[in-house]
């Protein structure tokens, strides 16, 4: 990963960032209600178009509603 683009977020990229890296999936409303952010999404929007490797997957509550969690994939950071 590119020390450049780690040492250019912002506050709020800084903090999503260091709460992916400490491993993990987070919702949007876990993340919201841990960091105090209105709208995790668009920071994570923000953070994969600086090239960092968050991804997603879906989840199922026990009555079918779906959701996403996001997370770092760290066999990415790593291998590069």
């Amino acid at each position: 990963m590119d020390i450049k683009v780690i040492t250019s977020l912002t506050g709020q990229e800084r903090i999503v960032f260091n709460l992916l890296r400490e491993g993990g999936k987070y919702s949007n409303i876990e993340m919201s209600s841990r960091l105090w952010l209105a709208d995790p999404r668009s920071v994570i929007r923000n953070l994969r178009d600086k090239g960092l490797p968050i991804e997603d997957e879906w989840r199922k509550t026990s009555n079918g509603n779906r959701y996403k969690v996001y997370f770092l994939n760290v066999i990415k950071v790593v291998g590069q």
